[in-house]
């Protein structure tokens, strides 16, 4: 074995192949739509259902006129959690639908 080079970390590599080939923003929305029942919680999961995102803005499927009113109030809050949850997502907007 040849002295020297470190070897790199899975995921060093896959972020470095997706970022290369304009991948790694589809590869970050599709995350969040995957792990939007942790996102949320079982509570809103149950209710929701996130359908595309689309120009940065998260499309979600709502239940119900009530939900969907009392979702927003609490939209801010959504994105702030997705962007901690999944570092390199850049969701600006959800519409409830």
């Amino acid at each position: 074995m040849k002295k020297g080079k470190e070897p790199k970390k899975l995921g060093d590599v896959m972020y470095s192949v997706l970022s290369e080939r304009g991948y790694l923003e589809s590869y970050f929305e599709a995350e969040v739509l995957r792990r939007w029942r942790t996102i949320v919680g079982e509570k809103i999961a149950q209710v929701t259902e996130c359908t595309e995102i689309r120009d940065r803005i998260l499309y979600v499927k709502v239940s119900s006129a009530s939900w969907r009113q009392e979702l927003s109030f609490f939209k801010d809050e959504i994105i702030e959690k997705i962007k901690s949850e999944i570092h390199h997502a850049r969701i600006n907007d959800i519409i409830f639908c």
